[in-house]
């Protein structure tokens, strides 16, 4: 396995297009590195951002993510992001809405030993819930609800969504 920036670039693409566009998750095996670790409003691991790419995919099956820039510095990677998808099916506790959705966002990764070893994710889930119609365009930024408190299913979705 080379361990350039045209080789990192290269394998993160064909494993993201794989497990984002055809649900191949076990593609990202050969980019994520043991122990790998997806910061987020909740922290990941491989397994956890498998089973969330399916969950996605479930909703959206025909979900396209494509990578618009990617950048490659020394250990790090920057991607950016649009993913297109018609939510078809059910996403979580969300009924299909039937429409047609984009988002966007970056990925910056660490990558030790020619894999990624860590990566920080950042959109905006309002973007998504609100191109779903569960919040209203002029909503108030989305908030974490306290621990214990009773949660309705838009707002469940809403914290899925975003990590």
């Amino acid at each position: 396995m080379g361990t350039g920036s045209t080789d990192i670039r290269e394998r993160i693409a064909a494993a993201w297009g794989a497990a984002w566009q055809r649900g191949e998750v076990d593609v990202l095996d050969t980019v994520l590195a043991d122990g790998y670790r997806r910061h987020g409003r909740t922290a990941q691991d491989a397994a956890d951002l498998k089973a969330n790419i399916t969950a996605c995919r479930a909703g959206f099956p025909d979900l396209v993510t494509v990578i618009e820039d990617c950048v490659v510095e020394g250990d790090r990677v920057a991607t950016r992001w649009v993913s297109r998808g018609t939510h078809t099916g059910r996403l979580m506790d969300v009924p299909p809405t039937g429409r047609t959705v984009t988002v966007s966002g970056a990925t910056f990764s660490r990558v030790e030993d020619g894999m990624v070893a860590e990566e920080w994710v950042t959109w905006d889930p309002r973007q998504l819930l609100t191109a779903l119609g569960i919040i209203p365009l002029d909503s108030e930024p989305a908030q974490a609800p306290a621990p214990g408190a009773a949660v309705a299913p838009a707002r469940h979705a809403r914290s899925v969504v975003a990590s």
